[in-house]
């Protein structure tokens, strides 16, 4: 999957305003942001904020996510069951926590 046009359009105005490194794009904030014309990326760089906190930029930047296997017993039986669920980071509008807009921490 290539990267979101969105998601390198962002990326292009931070490197643009000096913001070029992940310490760099850590310490924006709202004012920061105005005061480097990136108020309309806030909400990407909100995103971005939060992968690079969960050291999980190149899944953030391509959309990827990692599978997981869980295995539960049932107390009632002993019986062992498999699921898989998919952890890394959500595109979309669901909040997981108010830090980290989009976030997905399963």
């Amino acid at each position: 999957m290539a990267a979101d046009k969105t998601i390198l359009k962002t990326l292009n105005k931070l490197s643009d305003e000096g913001f070029d490194t992940e310490k760099k794009i850590n310490s924006i904030d709202m004012k920061a942001a105005f005061e480097h014309g990136l108020a309309d990326e806030i909400g990407g760089i909100l995103k971005l904020q939060a992968a690079i906190k969960a050291h999980k930029q190149l899944a953030y930047l391509l959309g990827g996510t990692d599978e997981k296997k869980e295995v539960m017993t049932d107390a009632a039986d002993g019986q062992e069951t498999e699921s898989n669920s998919k952890g890394g980071f959500q595109r979309g509008t669901e909040e997981a926590g108010r830090t980290d807009p989009g976030w997905n921490h399963s």
